[in-house]
């Protein structure tokens, strides 16, 4: 019995260490991912690009790329030995930021940030396909808050961390010889893809790929997928891109908010990244960690579709953050204001791969997280960024303001509608997992003649 426990803690030791593991990793992309929105100043003067051309390399350009790749790197990540393909795909998106700060023209960074999407797509479907093969169903809720919480961490820590590294080369720059002073933006770039260096070793040396679960009433055959999603595809699909949209409001203003600081207020870049990415920092990552916890609660007093009316609150949240940083007259309100709007967003994001892990087969989370992550690339990242821009160019003549009260006032609407059309339909998802969540491990198929189970064994949603 004593040794029965000791394994049983060892192994549960393990579980979290991954965890902690994968969700470092998840920092070191999301701040790769982010960066570009605190350089665009220093990046348009040495490229000469405009405004719409940096908003399609933020948004657009990394979004089409990672949606592209991002379904065959899940339906891998379900199949596949999952460690490897994040090992795989760590080394391709840390190079291509490395030698983004080597580039020259527009066109090749544009062409290395394709990398470092197709690169950074394969992590969060096989991390959440890790996470629910390392915990059973009733405790998946907080490894997955946890994983989701780093990848808070790193979106919020890219401007702070950036904005570190311009200060400091302010005083200490950096000498290339036979180049003379490097920009900063190129230092920052080699200064964020180092650590994933370091995290790809220690995940090649101590961890393992664990032994997937299997649902009692899942069938094997290869059209899982949609078996099981062609008549329950409505309210996933009304959450995933409501999640999404709403992410769109704090994604667009994040991506410009430094700017606009710099433009408007006459902020240094090294100060915009630092109060920003402490701003953001608070307010989404406490946004992160209320989110869950009221879920929970209102779960367990009864309220099954706690998860979306959480999700509700969140985008009403973000889109009144966004319209009172438009209309802050001083850039301390307006820091306020857009940290508030991270506090109403960046939760739902969280609770939709909470939501995949609760309702989800086994052998589909990955499938179903990356179809998550491709609209939410598409729409918030695509998307969010070129609306603010869209719109200070119309409306604004530049200025940024009608952009970021644009993004607020047509992707929140979108949002909420949304929400509440997918409300009823997550109800009868949930009571349908919680009929059919006993697992076993996966074993080998020794009577190839024995039929799988059917699909039919579970009731359909209508």
């Amino acid at each position: 019995m004593g040794a029965f426990k000791m394994a049983e803690k060892t192994s549960a030791a393990r579980a979290w260490y991954a965890v902690v593991l994968l969700g470092a990793l998840y920092i070191v992309a999301f701040i790769d991912r982010m960066i570009l929105g605190l350089l665009v100043e220093p990046l348009k003067a040495d490229l000469h690009v405009s405004d719409t051309q940096i908003s399609l390399l933020i948004g657009f350009n990394f979004a089409i790329f990672y949606s592209i790749v991002g379904v065959p790197l899940g339906w891998m990540s379900d199949r596949a030995n999952r460690r490897n393909l994040i090992l795989i795909s760590t080394l391709l998106w840390t190079a291509c930021t490395f030698f983004s700060g080597l580039s020259t023209a527009f066109w090749l960074l544009c062409a290395l940030r394709l990398g470092v999407a197709v690169g950074e797509a394969a992590l969060s479907p096989s991390a959440m396909s890790l996470i629910g093969d390392l915990f059973p169903r009733e405790s998946r809720a907080g490894p997955t808050t946890l994983y989701m919480c780093f990848g808070a961490f790193g979106a919020t820590a890219a401007y702070l961390f950036g904005g570190i590294v311009v200060r400091m080369l302010e005083h200490f720059p950096l000498v290339l010889p036979g180049h003379g002073v490097l920009s900063p933006w190129r230092v920052v770039l080699f200064a964020v893809a180092s650590p994933a260096l370091v995290l790809t070793a220690l995940l090649y040396f101590t961890m393992r790929e664990p032994q997937r679960v299997q649902a009692v009433h899942e069938p094997a055959e290869p059209t899982l997928f949609l078996a099981w999603t062609a008549p329950r595809w409505r309210p996933l699909v009304y959450l995933f891109i409501a999640g999404a949209t709403a992410q769109a409001i704090t994604i667009g203003l994040s991506a410009w908010a430094p700017t606009y600081l710099v433009r408007r207020f006459g902020w240094d870049v090294g100060d915009a990244g630092i109060f920003l990415g402490l701003s953001t920092m608070i307010g989404g990552l406490t946004g992160m960690a209320f989110s869950p916890s009221l879920t929970e609660r209102w779960t367990r007093s009864g309220r099954a579709d706690a998860l979306p009316l959480v999700l509700l609150g969140g985008a009403c949240v973000g889109m009144a953050g966004a319209l009172g940083a438009v209309l802050a007259p001083n850039a301390g309100l307006f820091v306020f204001f857009y940290a508030l709007s991270a506090f109403g967003v960046m939760g739902t994001g969280l609770l939709l791969m909470v939501a995949i892990q609760l309702v989800a087969l086994p052998r589909m989370r990955g499938e179903l997280m990356a179809v998550c992550l491709v609209l939410n690339s598409l729409l918030a990242m695509g998307c969010g960024p070129f609306i603010v821009t869209l719109f200070a160019k119309w409306l604004g003549h530049g200025a940024l303001q009608p952009g970021f009260a644009a993004v607020a006032l047509i992707c929140g609407p979108i949002a909420i509608a949304l929400i509440l059309a997918g409300r009823a339909g997550y109800v009868v998802l949930l009571r349908e997992a919680d009929g059919v969540a006993q697992t076993r491990p996966v074993e080998p198929v020794q009577n190839t003649s024995v039929p799988p189970p059917s699909i039919t064994s579970v009731t359909p949603l209508t």
